[in-house]
């Protein structure tokens, strides 16, 4: 995440994964569906990351300040924090307390931030930025190495999901969290 003079929290150059795609929908509509998405609906997992199975918190996912525990399908679970709603131009968040053992030995904590851009003409343009923050230096060695494209991997097709249910107009699985 950014501080208000621009620098980066937590360690300097963490790595990250930024992902940018164009929308066929107004901004509006786009962040109102993003923002509280259904994460079970996108995050369906990978070879390394898990999939997400449920949250403590399903619907209402929209204000600032705003907890979570995610639990994912190999029996492990973190603490999502909402930090940040601007809407209809971005939102923040932040995942941490990983009880994965690979994770909580790696991970301090991951930083999300969802940007959207007004193009006119019902489009939108969209830039998610995932952040790694390492534990240490080690940690963040093995990071670069092998979780780095694990996330890039689960962000695509997380993004893909997203980008597909806008510009097809079929929200429904998106926005329901009905199993």
């Amino acid at each position: 995440m950014k501080t208000k003079n621009g620098e980066t929290k937590g360690f300097n150059n963490s790595p990250e994964v930024t992902l940018v795609t164009t929308i066929n929908s107004q901004i509006d509509r786009a962040f109102n569906y993003i923002a509280p998405i259904n994460i079970m609906h996108i995050f369906r997992g990978n070879k390394i990351i898990p999939a997400v199975i449920d949250t403590s918190i399903k619907q209402g996912w929209n204000k600032a300040g705003l907890h979570r525990t995610v639990f994912f399908k190999d029996g492990s679970s973190a603490q999502e924090s909402l930090l940040t709603v601007n809407a209809p131009v971005s939102f923040s968040y932040k995942s941490e307390q990983f009880t994965s053992r690979v994770l909580k030995t790696l991970v301090r904590r991951f930083e999300g931030e969802w940007r959207f851009k007004d193009l006119g003409n019902h489009k939108t343009n969209i830039e998610w930025t995932y952040r790694i923050v390492p534990t240490n230096y080690f940690a963040k060695i093995m990071i670069r190495l092998v979780l780095i494209s694990a996330l890039r991997s689960a962000l695509k097709n997380a993004l893909n999901i997203i980008k597909n249910d806008l510009d097809s107009g079929r929200l429904e699985k998106g926005s329901t969290w009905e199993a």
